[in-house]
């Protein structure tokens, strides 16, 4: 039996003393936890509730640096529909260039929607969880840090601060009535904190939620409860860019994410509601899920619209701004940078701008001269990136006739020496493209028996014509630089034995003129030709012409001293550009001597034949030209006619036969 205890007063004190420190500690823990916030002054909430009511100056006078540029007429047209979609609802999508801000725009909208309360619930959708994700840690970020934003409203900064970024923080913070403030803080979710003015009434922030999901991931069904037991479903939902470059190719995955937003995005509101929606996106490849949303005939529920960074490129982009990509191509090749290029362009420059129309007069990198200077540049720069990424154009890859990039073109160098003729050479053709404005562009092919060919040599010959120049001024510039040029190719070890010359960007007679006078000036024959696509082609001519049809070309004389050639262009381009799909050495094929030949391959790709077809018994070609010159293009197809003329076509070499007169006569009988 064990005996009994009895406390002592000393006892009981230690009791005592040890439940009311308990007890404080528990106050103290509790006193901590809860957080305070003071109202701005009356002065501050009127600010506040000024820039409120418009998007634009909101974000103007809280993103600081972040819209350090003034906004373009493109900018002020997105945001007004951001805006409508915020306050009244709608579905819009919004086609930006690259480096326009559209993600910027998008990060500081939604802070706008749940710090103003014009929103409750809104979801950001992005192509990954990752990219939601960050927007979501941009919210947080500035939320906590943001000077502007903490002076406007602290209601929401001031217990978002006392966080210190830890979700355990937010999860026991206590208001000054000594419950929960309702602030969540979490990594792929934020609740803004549900607390009091000092009149008694709730914030219109109080509560908003931000959550972050990726297009694919678990997004149906989304809801949360309130404090007050009711149970809120999204409002509005924000999906930045929702495809990635591989969905966005992938035609089966193009028609999945189309489902997803259509049926799972816009039904987050619930049965009874409807979403509103804002996507931001680019147009990777045509007919992807941006370009489905963004297709007015598609989806006219989504009020697409496009923006480009040129709206209207220059007069002289095939012209001195060929010129300049030569410029600065060579520049960078050689290792002696942009310097001369841009030299060209300052002192050309009211020339190279007229015509021309930048979306955003300030968007100019630095060390560049003007909006249509960084444009040109990132085109040269990017390629056929530049129609995706920066005017939401992109070309057509894959539907082609048949495929030709520069790298297949460069594909097709040999072991063999630029000048050196092949043995199996029946006939060798220059060929010269006349560019009024700054060159000759010349090349010299060799064609054998099965319309094989190999470029021998090609370049340029530079000039230059004043554009005050009268006409014959012009002309006699022309021809005399023709004259130098054609001297020029005579010296070369791979001498042509006839010279294709262009007479479309120049004066007719001047051409003809020199292609008559050529065997003399120069020893090589020559002929002027000019182009004619399938619209306007027809083999003939007035009637008091002589007419000599060959394929898909006729020759046109008027008297001794004045012929030329017209040929179908459309025709001899897809011959050429096929000739290079083919293994070197092939009938039919082209290839290139020993050598770098990356600015020349690029010029014969950039006409793209996208379709032809036979209607009411002609033949239709189709082409997609990015800017840029093409001149080494247009001489390669005047070679092949060249070949054509001099016997050897699409069938092959055509041996003429001589004429053998024949005479009938008597032949004596024997008797």
């Amino acid at each position: 039996m064990t005996a009994k205890t009895t406390l002592t007063d000393t006892d009981k004190a230690a009791v005592s003393q040890s439940i009311k420190h308990a007890r404080l500690v528990e106050a103290s823990r509790k006193l901590a936890r809860i957080v305070k916030h003071t109202d701005p002054p009356a002065e501050v909430q009127a600010e506040r509730d000024a820039l409120e009511e418009s998007l634009k100056g909101w974000m103007l006078h809280h993103g600081g640096d972040a819209f350090c540029d003034p906004f373009s007429p493109d900018h002020d047209k997105v945001l007004a529909k951001i805006e409508h979609a915020i306050n009244k609802g709608g579905l819009f999508a919004l086609a930006m260039p690259r480096g326009h801000g559209k993600s910027t725009i998008l990060k500081w909208a939604t802070l706008y929607c749940i710090l103003t309360g014009r929103r409750r619930y809104v979801v950001i959708i992005a192509a990954t969880a990752e990219m939601a994700q960050a927007v979501v840690d941009f919210v947080r970020q500035q939320i906590q840090e943001s000077d502007t934003l903490h002076a406007h409203y602290p209601h929401a900064t001031t217990y978002a601060r006392a966080t210190d970024g830890k979700a355990i923080k937010a999860r026991y913070q206590l208001r000054a009535d000594g419950k929960t403030s309702g602030i969540h803080w979490s990594k792929t979710a934020l609740v803004l904190p549900e607390v009091l003015d000092p009149a008694g009434e709730p914030y219109p922030s109080n509560g908003a939620i931000l959550e972050g999901h990726g297009l694919t991931g678990a997004i149906r069904g989304k809801w949360r409860d309130t404090k007050t037991g009711k149970v809120l479903r999204p409002d509005f939902a924000l999906l930045d860019d929702p495809s990635t470059r591989e969905s966005a190719e992938s035609e089966s995955q193009n028609n999945m994410r189309e489902r997803i937003i259509m049926g799972d995005v816009l039904g987050l509101a619930g049965p009874r509601e409807k979403i509103a929606a804002v996507m931001p996106c680019t147009i990777v490849q045509p007919g992807d899920l941006a370009a489905r949303f963004l297709d007015h005939a598609k989806h006219p529920e989504w009020s697409g619209e496009t923006c480009r960074l040129v709206e209207k490129w220059p007069d002289e982009q095939d012209g001195l701004w060929a010129e300049y990509a030569h410029m600065y191509e060579d520049g960078i090749a050689q290792g002696r940078g942009t310097k001369e290029a841009f030299a060209f362009y300052k002192s050309n420059r009211a020339a190279m701008d007229r015509g021309s129309q930048a979306s955003w007069e300030h968007r100019i990198r630095k060390g560049e001269l003007s909006a249509i200077h960084t444009a040109e540049n990132l085109l040269i720069e990017t390629k056929d990136q530049f129609w995706a990424e920066y005017q939401n154009e992109p070309k057509k890859h894959g539907v082609t006739l048949y495929t030709l990039t520069p790298e297949i073109v460069q594909s097709r160098t040999t072991d063999r020496l630029g000048g050196v003729v092949p043995d199996w050479a029946q006939v060798v053709i220059a060929a010269t493209d006349i560019n009024r404005s700054y060159a000759l562009t010349t090349v010299v092919v060799a064609f054998g028996a099965h319309q094989t060919a190999a470029v021998l040599w090609y370049g340029i010959h530079k000039m230059h014509v004043a554009k005050e120049s009268t006409e014959i001024e012009r002309r006699r510039i022309i021809y005399e630089e023709l004259a130098k040029h054609g001297r020029e190719i005579g010296t070369l070890p791979c001498r042509p034995q006839s010279w294709i010359i262009d007479g479309g960007g120049s004066p007719e007679g001047c051409v003809i003129q020199f292609a008559f006078n050529a065997p003399q000036i120069c020893g090589i024959p020559a002929a002027c030709c000019f182009g004619r696509g399938w619209k306007n082609y027809r083999p003939t001519a007035k009637a008091t012409y002589k007419v000599r049809v060959g394929e898909q070309y006729h020759h046109v004389s008027e008297r001794r001293d004045r012929q030329w050639i017209i040929l179908n262009a459309d025709y001899w381009r897809e011959i050429m550009q096929r000739g290079w799909t083919g293994e070197p050495g092939g009938p039919g094929s082209c290839s290139l001597p020993r050598g770098n030949h990356s600015d020349f391959a690029a010029q014969i790709t950039r006409e793209q034949l996208a379709g032809k077809d036979n209607i009411g018994g002609r033949t239709v070609w189709v082409w997609n030209t990015a800017p840029g010159p093409h001149d080494y293009g247009d001489c390669m197809h005047m070679a092949y006619v060249g070949a054509a003329v001099n016997g050897i076509g699409t069938g092959g070499q055509v041996v003429r036969r001589k004429y053998v007169e024949q005479r009938k006569c008597k032949v004596a009988r024997e008797t």
